[in-house]
């Protein structure tokens, strides 16, 4: 019986919780999620040298997103995100250098070799 009291709070608490999570939490932004990714591949590309990026594969990939439907918000984060990661990827990889495998350096040329024809699929 005592333990009924504890209860109560603890399950309305659960009953307010899940419609306030719908509410706080918005929908996720895929461009800036593969953003994300694109900037991560071009740095281990780079630091694996497994081919380097166009100067334009920025601007292509947010070409790619356009014409996926993205927002301008869409698109302004994902460009950011991209920017903010890159950035990071080419600090940690200068702070503390990551050795690459050859499977590795494979997968990346490969991965990096439809990016540079303009696929971004893969991410």
């Amino acid at each position: 019986m005592p333990c009924l009291p504890a209860a109560r709070p603890f399950a309305l608490a659960c009953l307010v919780a899940l419609p306030l999570g719908a509410c706080v939490s918005g929908p996720a932004n895929p461009s800036a999620g593969r953003a994300s990714e694109l900037a991560s591949l071009v740095s281990r590309s780079v630091a694996c040298r497994a081919g380097a990026p166009r100067a334009n594969t920025l601007e292509r990939f947010i070409a790619a997103e356009k014409a996926r439907g993205a927002t301008p918000e869409q698109l302004a984060s994902a460009r950011s995100t991209y920017v903010t990661v890159s950035e990071a990827e080419t600090i940690n990889q200068g702070i503390r250098p990551q050795a690459c495998t050859p499977e590795e350096r494979a997968a990346v040329k490969d991965k990096m070799t439809r990016v540079r024809a303009g696929d971004f699929s893969a991410l």
